[in-house]
């Protein structure tokens, strides 16, 4: 059990979340998801949704800091079939896949407040 396993369960709860998990920042690895509460999909696909999560968030870090924005804050890559959200909490990332009409403001809204209270 992790500081993000209530946050986990209750993103996973929320109308179109396919999948929320915490990854490595550097390395993308999974620490830990909520599978265990009623995700949907197969881990090998969520390990590589992870990875690629870490590896774009850490991209939008170096761009928004070199255009002198600070750093990023959320995350969000749009397309035809979902949404992949992404948070940075330090040394880890919180990251959330979506279906293409979930509530994407409210997903952010408690990704942000998890953020908040790490």
């Amino acid at each position: 059990m992790t500081p993000y396993t209530e946050t986990l369960r209750h993103l996973a709860r929320l109308p179109g979340v396919i999948v929320a998990m915490t990854a490595g920042a550097k390395d993308g690895l999974i620490i830990e998801n909520s599978d265990g509460a009623g995700s949907r999909g197969d881990a090998s696909a969520h390990r590589h949704t992870a990875a690629l999560g870490a590896f774009l968030y850490a991209r939008s870090g170096r761009a928004s800091a070199a255009a002198k924005l600070g750093e990023p804050v959320f995350m969000r890559l749009e397309a035809e079939r979902g949404q992949l959200c992404v948070v940075g909490c330090g040394e880890i990332v919180l990251l959330a896949l979506v279906e293409a009409s979930a509530n994407v403001g409210r997903i952010r809204l408690d990704m942000l407040t998890a953020r908040g209270a790490a």
